[in-house]
């Protein structure tokens, strides 16, 4: 059989090769996780009720996880991933540095309002580490390894600005960390928090970075 046809055998009548039905599979399962433990909760979000509201079988789910946990910090890895390059692209360095941090913080929130499911999502994640220690380890290593990097992007920032930070890069990439959360648990408690709250905060915590900067 020549690797032509080979490739064509492996396509089913819609054209779709095994990988992609994989990649879809696998994306339904995670669509389907979040729906199902913002409804129901981390206990009440089975691996039977996820694969059955992805129109899946249980051994759909495990031909792509090891286990509910594993899917859960899949959910983390994805997210984090997304959030790492949007703050990179939006950090720029080339125009106003006050400007930019408050263009950083105002895309974040418009980000998470892209995906409503994820202020509640993230905070399941969180309580369900806080009583599991195996989960709250790797959930701890995942935003450990976030703020290492957004450490890097907020160190490139300043190199790029002509700036030597005050403080640590990685101790602003903590402190932004902690204000995104907490404002993020707030919004949750009080839907009427102004997100242009959030915004002002940012970018007064970078103008006294700055401020500190230039002092010397």
């Amino acid at each position: 059989m020549s690797a032509t046809v080979a490739r064509a055998a492996r396509r089913d009548a819609t054209g779709t090769t095994r990988a992609e039905r994989g990649e879809e599979t696998r994306a339904a399962l995670l669509r389907a996780a979040s729906r199902t433990i913002c409804a129901l909760g981390m206990h009440g979000a089975s691996i039977d009720r996820i694969a059955a509201e992805a129109g899946y079988t249980k051994g759909a789910f495990y031909a792509h996880f090891a286990s509910k946990e594993d899917l859960f910090l899949t959910m983390l890895d994805e997210h984090f991933a997304t959030e790492l390059v949007r703050l990179d692209a939006v950090l720029a360095g080339t125009g106003d540095p006050a400007e930019e941090t408050r263009r950083a913080a105002e895309d974040f929130l418009e980000q998470i309002d892209a995906d409503p499911e994820w202020r509640r999502l993230y905070q399941e994640l969180a309580t369900h580490a806080a009583r599991h220690d195996a989960f709250r380890a790797e959930f701890a290593a995942r935003q450990r390894a976030l703020r290492e990097r957004m450490a890097a992007v907020f160190a490139r920032w300043a190199s790029d600005l002509g700036v030597t930070p005050p403080v640590p890069p990685a101790e602003v990439a903590a402190m932004t960390f902690f204000m995104a959360d907490g404002f993020l648990l707030d919004q949750i408690i009080d839907p009427e928090l102004d997100p242009a709250l959030y915004g002002r905060m940012f970018e007064v915590f970078m103008h006294g970075l700055m401020a500190m900067a230039e002092q010397g």
